[in-house]
């Protein structure tokens, strides 16, 4: 990039990766086929989010985000705040482990049910395990030297990025998604587990938005070309990360834990109204 990034600039210049296109298509394909077969009964507001997280991970890695993230660290945090928390989500709301249990035969239903309750899945779906994994990836790949490291070798890039998506979907899966995963938390304790994913955002955030010298040299020369300061932008780029994801958190935190605590009460009357229909009734009494 040889010119100072516009909104235009980011949004209107797009590059062709056949492994992510192929990936996206491929995952847009079998959404659409099991919504057709689910039929009517399957929201369509959930496909709409399904769809959406797909095109929040090709905005992130082929539009011009991603050429911008290799000359402006503010424009590489962006992108990383798609990929780690907007785009899971979105995926998570469209529930496609529901969907597809829904839409599979006998066969692929019952092979999918026994890949949920085994040992890898229930571990998986322990937010515990979640955190420590997205919170390991956030500091491991902002405060060591693989971040660097990314800047120069695409794989290694390519590698980060697949960390940070896999890790933050398998952080949020168990606290936003409505798919049947074992052991789903509490409403209060969604919450809290999402407050530790805020804190592990905010840790590099900050520490990049006070810092008082450039952390990754590659940006010295990229934003000189741009007449940007490596430093005023690396502040920026902290700052997106800290507050901005801090901010992104904790609605998601929010929300979560309200729409939690509503599907409780739905059920709790469900379950009273259930108890009061099979209720025997009481005895005349004898005059």
């Amino acid at each position: 990039m040889t010119a100072a990034p516009t909104l235009a600039r980011l949004l209107g210049s797009w590059s062709f990766d056949p492994v992510v296109v192929a990936s996206l298509l491929a995952a847009a394909g079998l959404y659409g086929l099991g919504a057709v077969r689910a039929g009517a009964r399957w929201p369509a507001w959930r496909a709409a989010s399904f769809l959406a997280g797909l095109a929040t991970i090709a905005l992130a890695l082929l539009s011009g985000i991603d050429g911008y993230a290799e000359e402006l660290l503010s424009v590489h945090m962006v992108q990383h705040l798609l990929l780690s928390l907007l785009a899971p989500v979105l995926l998570l709301w469209g529930r496609p482990v529901g969907l597809a249990l829904r839409a599979a035969g006998p066969r692929v239903r019952g092979a999918l049910g026994g890949a949920l309750s085994s040992g890898p899945a229930r571990t998986i779906a322990q937010p515990a395990v979640g955190l420590a994994l997205f919170a390991a990836t956030v500091l491991v790949t902002h405060l060591t030297g693989l971040f660097e490291l990314a800047l120069t070798d695409p794989s290694v890039h390519a590698l980060e990025h697949a960390a940070m998506f896999w890790t933050g979907l398998a952080f949020l899966a168990p606290l936003v998604s409505a798919d049947p995963l074992p052991h789903p938390p509490a409403p209060l304790a969604r919450f809290a587990w999402l407050m530790g994913g805020m804190t592990a955002m905010a840790v590099p955030g900050a520490l990049l938005a006070f810092a008082r010298t450039v952390r990754y040299p590659h940006y010295l020369l990229t934003s000189h070309a741009l007449d940007r300061s490596a430093l005023a932008d690396q502040q920026l780029g902290g700052a997106i990360m800290w507050v901005g994801g801090t901010l992104a958190m904790f609605a998601l935190a929010l929300l979560v834990t309200f729409g939690a605590m509503l599907a409780e009460e739905r059920r709790a009357e469900r379950r009273e109204r259930y108890a009061d229909a099979t209720a025997e009734p009481a005895p005349a009494a004898r005059g």
